[in-house]
């Protein structure tokens, strides 16, 4: 998780935390399956548009995701394509069993949590521009 990714003309680390809800918090993720089909789902997704997913827990009405090398992507970009490819896929094989549990066309509550995370903390950036910057200027 400390390694730095390369490209061309960038090196660097993006690590985030997200959380998606299911939709009205219901506890629909209790079905072995299912728990197996939101796992497949969310890294099917995040394979389809680039990024790593290095951890990834499953709760009865919420998921984890830790999301690696996402520099291409903003945060609600990602959120939107992980939890609607997800949502398609799992609504086109549970429809039957998730009726009794959810209406519309929805899977994931609308909102997200997310985290950005780091091996640096802000306070370490501050100090480090604050007192190294002023080198330049001497």
């Amino acid at each position: 998780m400390d390694e730095l990714v390369r490209s061309s003309h960038t090196i660097g680390q993006s690590c985030l935390h997200l959380q998606f809800t299911i939709a009205y918090r219901r506890q629909v993720i209790r079905v072995e399956q299912l728990d197996k089909l939101v796992k497949i789902y969310l890294r099917a997704g995040a394979d389809r548009i680039g990024v790593n997913i290095a951890a990834l827990e499953v709760a009865p009405d919420h998921v984890h995701v830790f999301v690696s090398n996402w520099k291409n992507y903003s945060i609600p970009e990602i959120a939107k394509r992980l939890k609607g490819f997800s949502s398609r896929m799992i609504r086109k094989r549970y429809s039957c069993y998730l009726k009794y549990y959810l209406w519309g066309k929805k899977f994931w509550s609308a909102g997200y949590f997310y985290r950005t995370v780091g091996s640096v903390t802000a306070e370490n950036v501050r100090r480090y521009i604050d007192e190294t910057q002023n080198k330049h200027w001497n």
